[in-house]
């Protein structure tokens, strides 16, 4: 049947009955069908005259029952209804009656039937079939209009799951296959090649293979899913039209006899195309393709701002496990939003955190110029970066590399501002231990020759500078070889690490003490002017390395020879003061 819907009733294009006729005597089909086919309508007709029948040759191919003899079968109305109800169809049973069944009448008008037509006037038919067919027509679309936004709900209760656009579009074709009585459904989406990749595809999907797609190429402009996405529009074609034959032609094989392309349109921007096949020839009229547009218009607002929604998840998670600590403050420096990587490196929870300024994690250690400097760079628009030393909630300190970078609203004022610290504090104690071993003994921690080089320059200029005096003392142990060939380098290690401590114990903060190397040492006295305090000193140092020294199990006694040169008296220069020095040593 195929039927145009105006206000207040209905317009015909064609118009076709096929009538199921239960237990109604010839004479009867024969008035009624005349009386149709004279109002202009095509019929088709089944019959059965034992209700027994109805299991097998009751379907969905009827659009009108007509029953008659309610005498011989009272709860014949009701035995139809249940089995529509079974198998869920909606089809208008009419009861043509006789004299004498009134009560048989009104038992099947409560049971189901929507109209009696007297035989006394069957002329009602016409009003009744018509006022009939358009309630069953309405009473699809409500249903069919109630499966969409059924399925409309499920799709929002998905993308609250927080499902990713795949499985998303996956279901949606799954549910839209059931849901509409189709043979194939998919997803594509609209490629910048001029090609449509299919997303996500589900029944029939045998026949989409090896198949290209394309929303370009003038070759495929007749096609359903290139007329779509170029018009913007739903478009919908019978395999066997004369327009269809330029593009595919295993439909028969899979039973499609209609296709429908529905384009999907964002910010009016077409992002996909869903591409839905039946096997009904009739199945995407003007009412159906509208109602489907509808559909798609909310689905691709759903799969977009599931994208998105994605997008962001996989951003955020990125972000959150993101090792540099991030956060965002306001105008006012205020944090408004930080990962989860700030609260490991800071100490501080999320409660302490948010609100707060970035004050929290201050150490202390910078001057209030490098912050006014920092402020006065990120107000004016620029990116400001450098190194920050901050202090843990527990105190203990820790470095980070920092940019912050201004954040602007749509109409150009400042909002926000975007801190990321990289934590460098490994990267600083590596520096630094780096810096240390090239300045000092491994073993003792002493200086070693280049500080030692170093400072005597520093002595040396400062003296000159000041008319001052220093002194070289060259220190070399007697007996540490036997000490080191009796006990081993285990304990030879440990006997100078005990010097070097005596050493330091000898001589003032300003002084400075180094390891040469082996059991040389040197020592650097500042502002020596007199003589007596430098033997003074060269003294201690001779006790007190000549004392007895408890090396694990073992003990052990060395003496200390001293060399000295003095500044400016001996010698000017730094490599004459060492030599000169070296040489009153032997």
């Amino acid at each position: 049947m195929y039927l145009r819907y105006a206000v207040g009733g209905i317009t015909e294009v064609m118009r076709r009955l096929h009538i199921f006729f239960v237990c109604m005597d010839a004479s009867a089909k024969d008035i009624l069908s005349n009386i149709l086919r004279e109002d202009g309508w095509l019929i088709g007709a089944g019959a059965i005259d034992d209700p027994k029948q109805l299991e097998d040759e009751l379907t969905d191919a009827y659009n009108l029952v007509l029953v008659d003899s309610l005498l011989k079968h009272p709860k014949l109305v009701k035995q139809i209804q249940d089995l529509m109800q079974k198998r869920d169809l909606d089809i208008p049973i009419l009861v043509y009656s006789s004299a004498g069944d009134e009560e048989a009448i009104v038992a099947a008008l409560k049971a189901g039937a929507k109209d009696f037509i007297s035989n006394t006037n069957p002329k009602r038919l016409l009003p009744a079939v018509k006022r009939e067919l358009v309630y069953a027509q309405q009473r699809a679309v409500q249903r069919k209009q109630g499966d969409v936004d059924a399925l409309l709900q499920k799709i929002d209760s998905w993308m609250l799951q927080g499902l990713d656009v795949e499985a998303l579009t996956l279901r949606i074709c799954e549910h839209a296959l059931f849901v509409f009585d189709l043979q194939l459904v998919w997803v594509g989406g609209k490629q910048a090649d001029g090609t449509v990749n299919v997303v996500a595809a589900v029944g029939e999907v045998e026949y989409l293979r090896d198949q290209d797609m394309h929303w370009d190429d003038e070759r495929y402009a007749q096609c359903p899913v290139s007329a779509a996405i170029a018009a913007k529009q739903a478009r919908a074609v019978s395999v066997d039209a004369p327009s269809y034959a330029s593009c595919k032609t295993r439909e028969k094989h899979y039973g499609i006899k209609s296709i429908a392309a529905l384009p999907m349109v964002v910010h009016d921007e077409v992002i996909g195309t869903l591409v839905m096949y039946s096997a009904k020839r009739d199945a995407f009229d003007a009412a159906s393709l509208k109602r489907y547009q509808a559909f798609i218009n909310r689905v691709a607002v759903i799969l977009f701002t599931a994208q998105e929604d994605q997008q962001f998840r996989l951003l955020n998670a990125a972000i959150n496990n993101a090792t540099q600590a991030i956060f965002i403050t306001d105008h006012r420096a205020k944090i408004v939003w930080f990962n989860q990587a700030l609260s490991v490196i800071s100490g501080y929870g999320a409660e302490e955190i948010m609100g707060n300024t970035p004050h929290i994690f201050s150490s202390g250690d910078h001057t209030q110029h490098t912050w006014d400097t920092m402020w006065l760079d990120i107000q004016q628009g620029k990116v400001w970066t450098g190194d920050i030393v901050n202090r843990r909630k527990d105190g203990k300190l820790y470095s980070v590399l920092q940019s912050i970078t201004p954040l602007y609203d749509n109409q150009g004022q400042l909002t926000h501002f975007l801190s990321v610290q990289q934590d460098v504090s490994e990267k600083k104690e590596m520096e630094q231990k780096i810096a240390y071993l090239a300045y000092h003994d491994m073993l003792t921690g002493l200086p070693n020759r280049s500080l030692f080089n170093e400072r005597m320059q520093q002595a040396i200029t400062q003296s000159k500078r000041d008319k001052s005096k220093f002194s070289l003392l060259f220190v070399d142990l007697d007996g540490f070889k036997d000490v080191n060939d009796s006990y081993g380098h285990v304990v030879g290690d440990m006997l100078l690490k005990v010097v070097a401590e005596r050493l330091r114990t000898c001589v003032r903060e300003g002084d400075t003490v180094a390891r040469l190397g082996g059991d040389e040492f040197i020592v650097l006295l500042r502002d020596t002017a007199s003589e007596q305090s430098l033997v003074q000193i060269a003294g201690k140092i001779i006790a007190r390395v000549g004392a007895l020294y408890e090396l694990d199990k073992h003990t052990a006694r060395v003496t200390a020879s001293i060399g000295i040169s003095r500044y400016p008296s001996d010698a000017s220069k730094a490599d004459k003061l060492m030599s000169y020095a070296d040489e009153a040593m032997y």
